[in-house]
């Protein structure tokens, strides 16, 4: 889960270098990965059927003004 606010321009959750979602739009293949919400509050995915495969960085990545933050 990713809390954001009003001066968020732009969204993206990562995993390593992999680009899950940008936004709404989902650019990787695997179909358990399922994004629950993108709102002005609140930006989060889900995992289903996780295993040890799916160890390792999740990232939220937000622009605001032009700067991103992680």
């Amino acid at each position: 889960r990713c809390s954001v606010d009003n001066r968020v321009t732009r969204v993206a959750w990562l995993n390593r270098s992999s680009i899950l979602y940008a936004g709404n739009d989902k650019w990787c293949l695997d179909p358990r990965v399922v994004l629950l919400a993108n709102t002005e509050t609140q930006y989060s995915i889900q995992i289903q059927d996780v295993d040890v495969y799916d160890e390792g960085p999740y990232t939220c990545s937000v622009q605001t003004d032009n700067h991103p933050k992680t």
